[in-house]
């Protein structure tokens, strides 16, 4: 029988499904920084040979690890199976000579350096901390790159680093060394609601007590739902693994924001419990599809993903239904300022009221946030909310529908 492990990254407990042996979910990323001056650095080293499948976007730019004034790598965040670290590219110049970055003491040999301060980018490498994160980084690698060969934006380095898109910007592939490149976005949803919540406490009045904690959670709720849809309907992804903490939020620009517009781009990130709805049409029978590592994070998780035999099945179990759960209830988070849903309560304990996730709106209005949630029991956060957390799969909205209520 396959045994489920539990574990603590950041302010969540995960789940992890009996895909492969493996003990807890990659990091969010990136999130947060736990910098550790003795951990050794990047083992990346890119030959700039194209020696994985073809359909993945390769990285073939010059980069160099961030040290801070301690001469230790700069983290954005780490988990079991990975770290992201901040680096700084130049990405209008590629390599002519082999770029490689050796543990522990030089993370980053360059044959040559025509970069200038002026010039450098700073991206975000997701890197392995473990062997068995090879598999699951090259099918992140794979689902990112579908995604950005499908977005409305481009993620070359010369667009797509403004406003729009509704995925962390994926610049390619290491395949010698199964590291990831991303725009570095150090700010997550999480980090955002709890900074929201703690301002809201201090200043807490009966004229704001009816608001959502998160400014703008209309705006916020929109980008989100927009995103999905486009995910499910023009990518064919499920995300899996939908949560504030693998939500990242990218600053606008002030000119570009109209009166009461939300402040940042919210932005998927960490797919690497996404799978295909279904397989690609280009794919042949001989070839493999990558699939990521099945994850769940209660209360995150739809409650039909949490029986004994979902838990116990070797397949992806997540379904476009899933994520609309998942996102419900991370608009839920969003408008009550509380990360946990089920504050106050121990993993086990959230994990069975998880299981019964459709009754996330009467935990909360029989709670200190209920009030969060709109004027009357049908306020709009709370009819919003309700359509993705119906019991029945089939009665949830699709993401489409759910946008016909902010029309």
């Amino acid at each position: 029988m396959a045994t489920t492990h539990f574990t603590t990254p950041l302010a969540v407990d995960t789940l992890q499904t009996p895909r492969r042996k493996t003990l807890s979910t990659p990091p969010d990323t990136p999130v947060s920084n736990n910098n550790d001056s003795d951990n050794e650095s990047p083992a990346l080293k890119n030959t700039g040979r194209n020696t994985t499948n073809s359909k993945i976007i390769e990285f073939p730019y010059d980069l160099e690890i961030a040290r801070d004034s301690n001469g230790a790598y700069i983290e954005f965040g780490r988990g079991v199976w990975s770290i992201v670290y901040k680096a700084t590219s130049n990405m209008s110049t590629r390599r002519s000579m082999m770029m490689m970055m050796t543990p522990p003491s030089s993370p980053v040999i360059s044959t040559y350096t025509t970069t200038s301060a002026k010039s450098s980018r700073v991206v975000a490498v997701k890197t392995p901390l473990r062997r068995d994160a090879y598999s699951i980084l090259r099918a992140e690698a794979y689902i990112l790159s579908r995604i950005t060969s499908t977005s409305p934006t481009a993620s070359d380095g010369e667009k797509g680093e403004g406003e729009g898109g509704y995925v962390v910007p994926f610049y390619g592939y290491i395949p010698s060394s199964h590291a990831l490149v991303l725009q570095a976005l150090p700010l997550s949803l999480s980090t955002h609601i709890e900074t929201c919540a703690d301002q809201a406490r201090k200043s807490f009045s009966t004229r704001t007590m009816f608001d959502p904690v998160t400014p703008n959670w209309r705006g916020l709720a929109t980008q989100l739902i927009k995103g999905l849809d486009w995910l499910h309907t023009e990518v064919g992804v499920v995300h899996g693994d939908i949560k504030p903490h693998n939500i990242l939020l990218r600053p606008r620009q002030p000119s570009s924001l109209e009166g009461g517009e939300m402040e940042y781009d919210a932005l998927y990130a960490d797919f690497s419990s996404a799978h295909f709805i279904s397989s690609p049409s280009s794919t042949s029978n001989s070839e493999e599809v990558p699939t990521g590592e099945g994850a769940l994070t209660p209360p995150f998780s739809a409650p039909e993903l949490l029986t004994l035999s979902a838990m116990k099945s070797s397949s992806p179990l997540t379904t476009p239904a899933s994520d609309i759960f998942a996102l419900a209830l991370t608009l839920l988070a969003a408008a009550t300022g509380d990360v946990l849903v089920y504050s106050g309560t121990s993993a086990m304990q959230r994990l069975a009221m998880s299981r019964e996730g459709w009754r996330a709106l009467d935990y909360v209005r029989s709670g200190a946030n209920a009030s969060r949630l709109g004027r009357g029991r049908d306020g709009f956060v709370g009819r919003v909310v309700q359509r993705g957390i119906c019991r029945e799969v089939e009665s949830r909205a699709t993401a489409g529908e759910w946008l016909d209520m902010f029309a």
